[in-house]
């Protein structure tokens, strides 16, 4: 068991030591975002063994976060823009330092619209997954599917690859779980939903967060009672 810690923790620092080198460039676009998380952590810390939502703008401008779960101590630390890459390259500053009992992850859509494939989003899914089972042992992990959005619709191949790779990833870990949301986003013949979005088409309206909030809802934890 000790060989095996090891091993995964040499596999977290070389994934580490690659991110550092390949995503340096983009960290420069998230400093102030991060440093606004750090200084609002001082001011009012997150209880410890609370669950984390993180990820890109689908999960930043869910403003009514914490009222759509009333019941868990959920809050958020997403910033919008960011691929899962980001989130694995500040892991130490927005991930470690809670110790939460759950992370709810939603990355994806602008991870591969901006030219990953489906294989290179699951590569960092499972880096990301080995960081926590390393550093936050027996923290639940859940992965929200790539959504669907008329405005990225040239994608939605890769979006459903990525999502059958990272689906049967989760079926094979404990402790790691798949939310589909993408079913709800279709209609029955297979269009988008385009009721559930903003002007742009690429981010939700109320109508959308109150879907996910009825898909997430039974996959929360009730971390005072673990």
């Amino acid at each position: 068991m000790k060989h095996f810690i090891l091993l995964l923790t040499l596999c977290c620092c070389i994934s580490l030591f690659s991110y550092a080198q390949q995503e340096y460039s983009r960290a420069s676009m998230w400093e102030d975002a991060i440093e606004a998380f750090k200084k609002e952590d001082r001011k009012n810390p997150p209880e410890k063994g609370s669950i984390l939502f993180i990820g890109s703008s689908s999960f930043r401008i869910w403003k009514t976060l914490k009222e759509d779960f009333p019941h868990y101590k959920v809050f958020n630390r997403s910033f919008g823009g960011s691929h899962l890459s980001d989130v694995i390259y500040f892991f130490d500053d927005i991930v470690a330092p809670y110790k939460p009992c759950q992370i709810i992850v939603y990355e994806g859509d602008n991870d591969i619209a901006a030219g990953k494939s489906a294989e290179e989003y699951l590569r960092d899914v499972i880096t990301f997954t080995r960081m926590v089972e390393v550093y936050l042992p027996g923290t639940i992990v859940d992965y929200v599917s790539t959504k669907p959005s008329p405005a990225r619709e040239k994608w939605q191949s890769e979006f459903k690859k990525a999502n059958h790779l990272v689906r049967e990833f989760c079926e094979k870990k404990p402790n790691v779980r798949f939310i589909d949301v993408f079913q709800l986003m279709v209609s029955t013949n297979g269009d988008i939903r385009k009721d559930i979005f903003r002007d742009d088409m690429l981010h939700m309206n109320p109508k959308g967060y109150d879907l996910w909030q009825s898909v997430i809802r039974p996959y929360l934890t009730d971390c005072s009672k673990e």
